[in-house]
């Protein structure tokens, strides 16, 4: 064997190694959700059961509040995701290509910003939301989830919009075209990729928000997936095998995201790589 081909034999190893280290709880948790009661505590244990069925997924589809909890978690997300987009696309194009004072300054103060765990705020976070009237409901944890992940997307926008030539807005200008129409008409279909994987990232990042979700939220029926999975725990004795179809449920539509959306993501990190 060359060394080129051993080179490559050892990549094509590595990578399926590591791809089966994510790959394994997944199949984990699968395997469970498909298990009675019984065959959740067998030892030794099996990846698959005998008695393997999907008769806990139509349990937690018919019995339980799991699809509620999904059509919360996709409203919120996507509602997020839209404002924090909106929101990101002309600061980070008045960053990029406006010149004004302490400009440098905005930029550093946006990096710090994103350093800063959400945990930490949760005590004034909470006193804010509960000033402006909106505790337990989704409006007020979308505009937390927005304000959190806002310096990300527009430090992240930034980059794309940086990565353009300048001649093609000097060009634009000499045509006549206004700001917002340059950034309408030539900036956002060119950053097309870097737009989609952003709000790939954002949306992945709402989905599976725990901590903000169970401050800001008291009420079942306005839970999110995770916070829904989290009281299908008792204090006296846990239905593991529902919990795993539960959790397995929650993880189909940000896997379906990425499977059906791969395309964008892979073709947003290549430019932001690439670019500049």
């Amino acid at each position: 064997m060359t060394p080129v081909r051993r080179r490559n034999a050892l990549l094509a190893a590595l990578l399926v190694g590591v791809s089966g280290a994510f790959l394994l709880p997944q199949l984990w948790l699968l395997s469970i959700s498909l298990k009675t009661r019984a065959g959740v505590y067998e030892f030794p244990p099996r990846l698959v059961s005998p008695d393997s069925s999907l008769a806990n997924y139509g349990f937690v589809f018919a019995h339980t509040q799991v699809p509620w909890y999904l059509w919360n978690s996709a409203r919120v997300a996507a509602l997020a995701t839209l404002v924090t987009v909106l929101l990101g696309i002309p600061a980070a194009y008045a960053l990029s290509r406006e010149r004004f004072p302490h400009r440098d300054r905005v930029l550093t103060g946006l990096l710090l910003a994103q350093m800063v765990s959400p945990i930490v705020l949760l005590v004034p976070l909470y006193g804010l939301v509960a000033r402006l009237g909106l505790l337990d409901t989704h409006a007020g944890l979308v505009l937390v989830y927005g304000a959190m992940q806002l310096p990300f997307t527009i430090v992240v926008l930034k980059n794309f919009f940086d990565a353009l030539p300048p001649s093609m807005f000097e060009a634009a200008v000499l045509d006549g075209a206004s700001r917002l129409l340059t950034l309408r008409r030539i900036a956002l279909p060119l950053i097309g990729p870097g737009l989609a994987s952003v709000a790939i990232f954002n949306l992945a990042a709402y989905w599976s928000e725990f901590g903000l979700a169970l401050v800001l939220l008291d009420s079942q029926q306005r839970f999110t997936v995770p916070i829904g999975l989290f009281s299908f725990q008792s204090g006296y004795e846990t239905e593991w095998q529902l919990v795993a179809a539960a959790s397995f449920i929650g993880l189909l539509p940000v896997m379906a995201a990425f499977v059906l959306l791969q395309r964008f993501f892979v073709a947003g990190l290549t430019a932001g790589a690439t670019k500049g």
